[in-house]
């Protein structure tokens, strides 16, 4: 697998996946549809914000948008191929993501992630921190859970004030 830095002539492909991504879990075509903006990657987004691509042979198999913020830069983006799921591509991307963003200074990524997604970035290291009620047809309880992957900060991480250890973790915990 290759990751690499997203170009802008690759914004439709990047909103492909995204699209792809979401319609391998349960919903619904309307909802889908509903979706499609939100799913939606700009050549300006890539252009402003941290955008990586992961290949293998050569083919785009997922892909991250990070924004960066303070104290935690923000997982804008995070998706793989229903095809490419489940073997290792996500967890290459997210800590990718993470390593950005440490050496960026941030203390953390906040990720407003997809209940079906949840389990994904638990199993990595993340926290959750709140929920936002988010719902749709069929599903009024539905809420998206918001999560927290507390990272090793970098020097200008430690300058702010992140803590070098996240709270309950040993200092090798991480990504």
């Amino acid at each position: 697998m290759h990751i690499r830095r997203a170009e802008e002539c690759e914004a439709d492909l990047l909103s492909s996946i995204a699209f792809a991504a979401k319609a391998h879990w349960p919903y619904a075509p309307a909802q889908l549809a509903a979706w499609r903006e939100d799913l939606t990657v700009s050549a300006g987004m890539v252009a402003a914000c941290p955008t990586w691509l992961a290949e293998i042979e050569g083919e785009a198999v997922g892909f991250f948008v990070l924004v960066p913020a303070s104290p935690s830069w923000i997982l804008e983006h995070l998706w793989v191929l229903p095809s490419h799921m489940g073997r290792g591509v996500g967890r290459a991307l997210l800590s990718q993501a993470a390593r950005l963003a440490a050496e960026g200074g941030a203390c953390g990524l906040a990720i407003d992630a997809d209940p079906y997604a949840e389990p994904f970035y638990r199993a990595c290291g993340a926290e959750r921190v709140g929920s936002i009620a988010a719902p749709i047809a069929g599903e009024p309880q539905r809420v998206r859970p918001q999560l927290e992957l507390r990272l090793r900060p970098g020097p200008a991480a430690m300058q702010r004030g992140c803590s070098s250890t996240p709270p309950g973790a040993s200092p090798s915990a991480g990504l």
